[in-house]
Parts: structure tokens; sequence; C-alpha cells
């Protein structure tokens, strides 16, 4: 049962580490942890629910704990699918505006570029379905492998929407 948690606890923290992979470093903080994270070891359900301080962004899946409260875990899932529901209708305009921005430049590289945007698109997405099917994967069967592949979409996807908007 040790070695369950501690799996739980280690594929939680990588899960949730993914939204906060871009929180600087603060001063006298201990490096590995960086003060955004701070996981209960207790039981798997408390170590699901890592515990993220005020300052650091909180992922969609501390989103969803936050939102759901006391209601069953099927409440959980729902509000995932929703969060990435609007996570990538949020992209894809991301992505339909740099698009159409790019087609704007009149240059001889636009088709280039364009093409680049394109494979740079299908790269993120392979990217993605990789890495979530791994974050799920990681966590050996437990119950919470679905919730934490939706998180991990939904912070992907959220990142990905920050790159194209830049």
């Amino acid at each position: 049962m040790r070695k369950l948690v501690s799996a739980v606890v280690v594929a939680t923290a990588f899960a949730i580490g993914l939204a906060n992979a871009q929180v600087p470093a603060k001063p006298g903080m201990n490096t590995i942890t960086n003060g955004a994270v701070g996981i209960a070891t207790t039981s798997a359900t408390t170590a699901a629910k890592a515990t993220v301080s005020s300052n650091a962004p909180l992922g969609a899946l501390n989103e969803c704990y936050n939102a759901i409260g006391d209601q069953p875990r099927t409440a959980l899932q729902s509000c995932l699918e929703g969060k990435l529901r609007e996570a990538r209708s949020q992209m894809n305009s991301a992505y339909k505006k740099l698009e159409a921005q790019t087609k704007e430049i009149d240059s001889s590289a636009t088709v280039k570029a364009l093409a680049s945007l394109h494979t740079s698109q299908k790269a993120f997405e392979s990217f993605k379905d990789a890495q979530c099917l791994w974050v799920g994967d990681s966590v050996m069967g437990g119950s919470g492998s679905g919730d934490l592949f939706n998180s991990c979409e939904v912070d992907l996807v959220r990142w990905r929407t920050k790159q194209l908007a830049k």
C-alpha cells in the first residue's frame, strides 16, 4: 500500500508540476519544490488533493477539487471535461487568430511560416497525447488515472494557448 501511495504522490506532483513549470524560483526556497506544491501522504485520496500555495497557478485538477467540494468523484470528471472543452476552444481560437495574422503578412516566407505553425501544432498534439497518457498510466491503474490524464490535457492545452497568443 505504501508503494501505491508513493506512486500516486509522485504522479500527482508531476501532473500538477506541469502547470507550475514556469513559476520562477523564489530566493531561499528549495529548488525542487519551489514552494509551489506541497503533497500530503496520508492516503491516496489526500495525496491526489495536492495543496498549492496561493501565489502559484492552481492547475485544472486543483481548480476542480476546489469547485466540487464534497461532491462525488464523478463531479470531478465532469468538471475536468468542461475545463478541457473550454481550453480547447480557447486554443483553437488562438491558433486561428495567429494563422490569420500570419496570412496577412506580405512576405515570401509566409507560406513557410504557416507550414511551420501547422507542423508545430501537430507536434504539440502528439506530445500532449503521449505525455498525458504517461501521466495517467504512471499511477499504475489507480482510480485517479483518468482525472490525472484529463487535468494534464487541460494544463498543457492552456500552456499551448499562451504560446500561440504571444
